[in-house]
């Protein structure tokens, strides 16, 4: 017997999710995706699709913020929940003797999206600047997934890449692969001389005093979840120009994201023989 994939609440990428996983072995109904069809949920579902990340307090991320108690009273033992960043609400789900698959962190995907993010920050800083890439003096804090990615296709478009980490291994990777290095929080090279710095870190990685030495021409780009990696505030009191940009795959290729997704989902649900 094959069960029914509900995919539940989301942005873009649950709608693109959810046509691939159309296109695979399974029936897939939907409820709060957009550009989809939102039907009633069953007395019980055996796989639900959440979105990534998966919730909001006690609600479920979409449109219609679906509670959770919602999802849970139609789970049971041999359930499966994907999705991503459960938190505590994983203990929920496992209550309820559901299997709480959370892919966040999981691989392939987040090389994947390290890489959507990274086309994602590229797209917007050229957006966002009066200057061409070519040739700018870039600073990347983070040698990461994302980092790395992010780096490298700089390099790419003949940009001049520095690269600030905390660990020395990451530092001589980057001189490795034909960046300049630098030690995050301390940037012995300085802060004056940047047209661009992509943040990658979740922690404060730029302080109070160390915004007062970028220049006013310089774009600054948040691609860390919260709490970033520097002050929005403080950025507005010195008028530096700066974008807060986390979870740029749903924004910027959402298709692809959300492709990457459901293959991560089947690949799993064949593995286990469902």
């Amino acid at each position: 017997m094959r069960h029914t994939i509900w995919v539940i609440g989301g942005d873009a990428r649950s709608h693109w999710a959810a046509q691939a996983l159309s296109a695979s072995r399974f029936t897939v109904s939907t409820h709060d995706v957009p550009d989809e069809k939102s039907q009633i949920l069953p007395d019980e579902i055996k796989i639900a699709v959440l979105p990534f990340p998966s919730f909001q307090g006690a609600l479920i991320r979409g449109h219609s913020a679906v509670p959770i108690a919602d999802l849970l009273n139609r789970l049971n033992c041999g359930s499966y929940v994907f999705g991503g960043l459960f938190g505590d609400w994983k203990g929920a789900i496992t209550d309820r003797g559901a299997q709480a698959i959370d892919l966040y962190g999981s691989e392939p995907l987040t090389t994947a999206n390290a890489c959507l993010t990274a086309e994602g920050a590229l797209q917007l800083a050229m957006e966002n600047s009066p200057i061409s890439l070519h040739g700018a003096k870039c600073l990347v804090i983070g040698y990461g997934r994302i980092g790395k990615c992010l780096a490298q296709k700089l390099c790419g478009l003949s940009a001049d890449v520095t690269v600030a980490a905390r660990k020395i291994a990451d530092r001589s990777l980057a001189e490795a692969m034909g960046h300049l290095s630098d030690q995050t929080g301390i940037y012995l090279h300085g802060l004056q001389q940047y047209d661009f710095i992509w943040n990658t870190v979740p922690a404060e990685v730029l302080s109070s005093e160390q915004l007062e030495k970028i220049s006013p021409n310089c774009l600054l780009l948040d691609l860390a979840s919260r709490p970033g990696g520097f002050s929005p505030m403080r950025c507005q009191e010195l008028g530096l120009h700066f974008c807060s940009a986390p979870g740029l795959p749903g924004r910027c290729s959402p298709k692809s994201a959300g492709i990457l997704y459901a293959q991560s989902i089947l690949s799993i649900l064949n593995q286990e023989g469902v």
